[in-house]
């Protein structure tokens, strides 16, 4: 867990800030599954076109393959948005796919804050590790 941030269950980690309306920078976890036909690229193009629909101003950088210990397959993904509160934010979204599965781990930040909060954003995600599916 990096300084300064907190575990939130069922969400992932918040960085704690101390000034009132500060926008805290925080990394989601979550998966999906990916159907027989489509593939990790198809998948983010969807949620591309999603994204691209539902926020304003929006830009796209990547995807880019970046390693990922134990997957078959890691993409990058970069979305930079406008919000009337909070100006530029910037979404660092990284999708892991081992067979059908499908992790995301998405960081989300303020422009202002991309740069000092993307080495805890790193050590996180150097964190985590792909395990054997839960069994009931």
């Amino acid at each position: 867990m990096p300084a300064g941030w907190i575990y939130v269950a069922g969400f992932g980690i918040k960085q704690m800030v101390s000034t009132a309306g500060m926008v805290a920078a925080s990394v989601g976890v979550g998966q999906d599954t990916l159907d027989e036909e489509t593939g990790l690229t198809a998948y983010i193009e969807k949620q591309m076109k999603l994204i691209g629909t539902s926020l304003k101003d929006v830009q796209f950088a990547g995807p880019k393959p970046v390693p990922f210990q134990g997957a078959e397959e890691a993409q990058l993904l970069f979305i930079r948005h406008e919000t009337e509160k909070a100006g530029s934010m910037v979404h660092a979204q990284t999708y892991v796919r081992a067979g059908r599965w499908l992790g995301i781990v998405t960081l989300t930040a303020t422009e202002a804050q991309l740069k000092p909060v993307r080495a805890d954003y790193d050590a996180f995600l150097n964190g985590l590790r792909i395990g054997p599916p839960a069994t009931d």
